[in-house]
C-alpha cells in the first residue's frame, strides 16, 4: 500500500524528483509554519516538535450535520444526496492558524503553499479519503484577486494537485463581488455566496474534483461551488487546511474526544 500512496503522490520510483528534493532538503531546509525552527530532514508535518504538541489534527467533517470524524461517521447522512460528498481539513482553527492564514491571504507568504500542498496531499492519501482526477480552487472575485495580487486558494490548490500527480483546472468563475464571509451570520453567508459561481465548462463528464479552499467553516462558499461543478455532471469532495467549527458545533458531547488519535 506505500508503493500505492507513493505513486499517487507522484513519489515513486523513476519520477526523477526523489533525489532532487533531496538535494533541495539539505541546501534549503524546510522550516517550521509556526516558529521558523528548521525542521529535521524528511519531515512530513511541515511543523517542529514544539509547535506539534498544540496541533489540533483534523479529520472529516459531515457536509449535512457537520460531524466530525476520523475512521467512521457518527452520522448516518447521505452524501449522495448532496454537491459536496464530503469535506477534509488537516487541523481544527486556532489562533496559531488563524495568524498563518492571515500571512497567506493578505501578507504574501507564498513560500508555505508547497509544503502545505504536499502535506493536504499526503493526508488525503493515507486517509483514504478520495481519488482525484482533477483539483481546483474556489476562485476569488477578480477584484479582490487584483486586490491581493494573487489567490491563495489557487497556489494551494496548484501544490496539492502537484503532490496528487493529477491536473489543477480553474473550473469556476465568481460572477459577484461579495462581503467578506468573515463578519456575517451563518444565514447571510449562504444569501452572499448565492449565484455567485459559473462553471466554465459545459460538461465534466463524471470526473472526480478535489475543491480547494484555505477555511472551511459553514460552508457555505464550498457548497455553493460544488452546486455549480455537480450541474456540469462532476463528482465534489472539499478539501481546507482547516476548520472553524462554531459555538454550536464544539458544545456536542465528545466533539474534542481522541483528538490525539489522529
Amino acid at each position: 500500500m506505500a508503493g500505492d500512496r507513493e505513486s499517487f503522490l507522484g513519489l515513486g520510483p523513476g519520477t526523477g524528483r526523489g533525489w532532487l528534493e533531496s538535494l533541495l532538503s539539505v541546501l534549503f531546509p524546510g522550516r517550521c509554519l509556526f516558529c521558523r525552527a528548521i525542521l529535521p530532514f524528511s519531515r512530513l508535518e511541515p511543523f517542529c516538535p514544539a509547535c506539534r504538541r498544540h496541533y489540533r489534527p483534523g479529520g472529516r467533517i459531515c457536509p449535512f450535520c457537520e460531524g466530525f470524524f476520523r475512521e467512521q461517521a457518527p452520522c448516518s447522512c447521505r452524501p449522495d444526496d448532496s454537491p459536496l460528498q464530503g469535506l477534509f481539513v488537516i487541523a481544527l482553527y486556532d489562533q496559531s492558524w488563524r495568524r498563518l492564514i492571515h500571512d497567506l491571504k493578505y501578507r504574501n507568504r507564498r513560500s508555505v503553499f508547497r509544503p502545505l500542498g504536499a502535506w493536504l496531499a499526503a493526508e488525503i492519501v493515507n486517509s483514504r479519503y478520495c481519488r482525484p482526477n482533477l483539483v481546483a480552487p474556489v476562485p476569488l472575485h477578480p477584484r479582490r484577486e487584483k486586490e491581493r495580487g494573487y489567490n491563495q486558494g489557487a497556489l494551494l490548490a496548484r501544490h496539492t494537485a502537484r503532490a496528487l500527480g493529477v491536473p489543477c483546472r480553474s473550473l469556476l468563475a465568481r460572477e459577484k463581488h461579495t462581503r467578506s464571509q468573515t463578519a456575517i451570520s451563518r444565514l447571510e453567508r449562504q444569501e452572499n455566496v448565492r449565484g455567485v459561481f459559473r462553471a466554465l465548462e459545459a460538461d465534466h463528464g463524471g470526473a472526480t474534483v478535489l475543491l480547494i479552499d484555505d477555511v472551511y467553516s459553514t460552508g457555505s462558499t464550498m457548497k455553493e461551488a460544488a452546486a455549480a461543478l455537480q450541474a456540469r455532471g462532476a463528482k465534489v469532495f472539499g478539501a481546507a487546511l482547516a476548520y472553524n467549527p462554531g459555538p454550536r458545533i464544539l458544545q456536542r458531547s465528545g466533539f474534542y474526544g481522541g483528538l490525539e488519535q489522529w
